[in-house]
């Protein structure tokens, strides 16, 4: 066999080898034993944002049917960057933290764990997480690379604005369950592999905080903040795969967030 066909096979080779494993993950993701979880609240007029933020407004701006039955829409909307479902970059709180399209990929697809903490809440505004109350060792998904949501049961208040931020009339104060200081401190310093940390209320803080402790230790330390999580869908608290896709917008502190978790499928 000559020089050039002995090439031409090894290349054919390399190129059949690129295409199989091409594939590979195709086939795993898509053969029927996987199902995609949005865990992300819609954007609309009623959206929950932060009191003093730019509130999401949608303004339906074109609906047109031309004369040859053509279709064409467009429309505008205004929005601050933390509200509804949405990411904090470490610079929201840290002046030396990354803006939000700096945040590399490679900690953006990361395998999610999930600690549901609502039967200790019970419904209550006041709770405050302490690392005492977490009578199980944070499954750190064996040391890799790993995003961790914590459950407080309060996805099903999202549509109820008062409700869900404990909103008293004519008063700025706001009322929900948080992180306390200690897990956050404990998170950043036992468990190097998470690179955020998520939560289903509107701050990873608790509602009363005035001094953001969690927000600031989470930053300093590189992570991300996921708020306002869609879990009106159970999924498992391992073995899942979060796609936390954020609104790529140059030096921002926050982002609107499309976020997905990819699942095994439960088999009934």
């Amino acid at each position: 066999m000559s020089v050039k066909a002995v090439v031409l096979l090894l290349l054919a080779c390399f190129i059949v080898s690129i295409y199989t494993r091409g594939n590979e993950l195709n086939n795993l993701l898509f053969n029927g034993d996987y199902e995609f979880i949005d865990l992300t609240h819609p954007f609309d007029n009623n959206t929950v944002y932060w009191p003093n933020s730019q509130q999401f407004i949608f303004i339906k701006k074109t609906e047109d049917l031309g004369n040859d039955d053509s279709w064409y829409a467009a429309n505008d909307f205004a929005a601050g960057e933390h509200g509804g479902t949405h990411i904090d970059a470490p610079y929201h709180f840290y002046k030396d933290g990354l803006h939000v399209e700096e945040l590399p990929l490679d900690k953006l697809i990361v395998p999610l764990i999930v600690a549901d903490v609502s039967s200790k809440v019970n419904g209550d505004p006041n709770f405050v997480l302490h690392k005492g109350d977490l009578d199980f060792m944070i499954n750190d998904n064996m040391g890799k690379p790993c995003v961790i949501i914590f459950k407080f049961g309060w996805s099903k208040y999202f549509n109820d604005r008062k409700k869900y931020l404990g909103h008293v009339d004519n008063s700025d104060k706001l009322n929900f369950p948080g992180l306390s200081g200690e897990v956050a401190e404990w998170i950043t310093s036992a468990y190097k592999n998470i690179v955020g940390i998520g939560v289903d209320v509107a701050s990873i803080d608790p509602g009363s905080s005035k001094d953001f402790p969690v927000h600031k230790t989470t930053s300093r330390n590189g992570l991300y903040v996921i708020e306002n999580v869609n879990f009106s869908r159970d999924i498992p608290d391992n073995g899942c795969t979060a796609l936390v896709l954020p609104m790529k917008i140059k030096s921002g502190t926050g982002a609107p967030l499309r976020l997905v978790a990819i699942c095994p499928k439960q088999r009934k």
